[in-house]
């Protein structure tokens, strides 16, 4: 199965204040819908975990024409665009069932580590994933280099709770969106809607810990901004969100 496709209804009880799905949601859809296409490939956690590996993202970049609204049946399309050794690419198109619009595209990149040592291994060797992939064509942006903020950016501290936790015992990439999100008052989310997001994981943080999330403008380019979450002196992701008038 060379694509995979994910139908949902947006109800009431998952949109946020502006009766929109909320960034970190769209995110979770996303993981969501990669995990069931590797389930079907035999790729998926369960037969990777027999292997002593599991999927890491690394990466992820969404390109928004527009969130999902509320009361509105969606189609979320995926396919594995490349596989080399450390990395494998995938590509998402977001459609509204109704319309047949596409409202977003959005790309990941993949690593799976060894349990034990927390490095990468060979994808090149899962012929499941080389067997599928697709040359289709992509209508968003791939991700750029992101940078850590300048000394001063604003931010505020975040202690992990038990909710943040996933089943690695690392922080989820729902907190992690959500901190960033969060940086902004409600007002913001108002006025502006967010057009782009990029994220890059860099390294896990856990339970208790203590992070800290920075903003700043980005240089040269008006409502878009870097932001950085830090573990004392590590940073555990770098992110840049572009916002847009609504």
């Amino acid at each position: 199965m060379k694509q995979y496709v994910n139908e949902f209804y947006l109800t009431a009880s998952e949109v946020n204040a502006q009766e929109e799905m909320s960034l970190s949601r769209l995110v979770l859809l996303i993981i969501d819908t990669a995990t069931a296409h590797a389930n079907i490939l035999g790729v998926g956690y369960a037969s990777m975990m027999e292997r002593n590996t599991s999927w890491v993202l690394s990466r992820l970049s969404i390109d928004i024409a527009r969130m999902p609204g509320v009361n509105r049946a969606y189609k979320l399309e995926t396919w594995v665009e490349s596989v080399n050794r450390i990395y494998s690419e995938r590509l998402f198109e977001l459609k509204d069932a109704e319309s047949g619009e596409t409202i977003a595209w959005a790309h990941t990149t993949w690593m799976a580590i060894d349990m034990d040592s927390r490095r990468p291994t060979d994808l090149s060797r899962l012929s499941e994933l080389v067997d599928v992939i697709n040359d289709r064509a992509f209508g968003g942006v791939k991700g750029g280099k992101l940078q850590p903020v300048h000394e001063g950016a604003q931010g505020y501290a975040y202690t992990f709770k038990v909710s943040d936790i996933d089943v690695n015992r690392h922080v989820t990439t729902r907190r992690y969106i959500d901190l960033i999100t969060d940086v902004w008052p409600l007002d913001m989310y108002n006025d502006c809607r967010v057009s782009r997001f990029e994220i890059a994981f860099k390294h896990e943080a856990r339970y208790a810990e203590e992070a800290v999330t920075l903003m700043e403008p980005h240089a040269g380019e008006d409502g878009v901004y870097d932001t950085e979450i830090r573990v004392g002196d590590t940073s555990c992701a770098l992110a840049r969100i572009s916002f847009k008038k609504r």
